[in-house]
């Protein structure tokens, strides 16, 4: 089971996930939360491309998910971008009006051949099989019935920290700070191999020079 850490930040918090590796190594899996409504994916190694997601609530029941790609070190080829809109890991595939091709309606296109024999979900893309799992839980879910282990700390990390947001503003109309920190927002995730005894902050530092991530700019002190 991965051991879970979290730093947090001016705009949010940075969780890493640590595995066992090779003997003596820990592979690292690091990912952002920035407030309000913003995510970076875990997976990426130096000089792979990264993902994030936007998330903007539409009403109670919808939202829009704005997913981007992005590679620190060069610019996407025509051969990457083309391959994203088709729709390729954590992107889903969309229609002309930005709409999921397989999506709640359309039981995600599920095919049970490939369920049976392939795929234990028989759903085409990372994406839409995340989508479906969401989904499964209902248009809005009950948290009062979660039952929260270890592996979800950066879940309980979350909440609390939207809550204190909230209450902040509608208890003491205090507005939140972090849309007034733009540079804080300079964050970067990833992937990382570090000795087994290596703390998550020096693992940071490793990986990105910064305990939290954070990427500085030429010219910043």
């Amino acid at each position: 089971m991965p051991q879970f850490s979290l730093t947090d930040h001016p705009v949010g918090f940075v969780v890493g996930g640590a595995r066992a590796a090779d003997p003596g190594e820990r592979y690292w899996r690091i990912a952002q939360f920035v407030l309000p409504s913003h995510s970076t994916t875990p997976s990426t190694l130096p000089g792979e491309t990264a993902f994030g997601y936007t998330w903007v609530p539409i009403d109670d029941e919808q939202c829009w998910i704005y997913t981007y790609a992005w590679n620190p070190d060069r610019p996407l080829t025509a051969d990457e971008r083309a391959k994203f809109e088709r729709g390729h890991g954590v992107i889903a595939e969309v229609d002309q009006h930005f709409m999921p091709i397989r999506k709640r309606e359309n039981d995600y296109l599920i095919d049970r051949a490939v369920q049976r024999d392939v795929s234990f979900t028989g759903v085409r893309g990372v994406a839409e099989q995340d989508a479906m799992i969401h989904d499964s839980q209902g248009r809005i879910a009950d948290r009062s019935r979660d039952h929260l282990s270890p592996s979800d700390a950066a879940i309980v990390r979350f909440r609390r920290l939207m809550l204190a947001e909230a209450r902040a503003l509608a208890d003491h109309n205090q507005e939140p700070a972090a849309p007034m920190r733009a540079e804080a927002y300079r964050l970067r995730s990833g992937s990382w191999f570090a000795a087994h005894d290596v703390p998550f902050e020096q693992v940071m530092v490793e990986r990105f020079g910064d305990r939290t991530g954070h990427i500085k700019l030429q010219g910043d002190e």
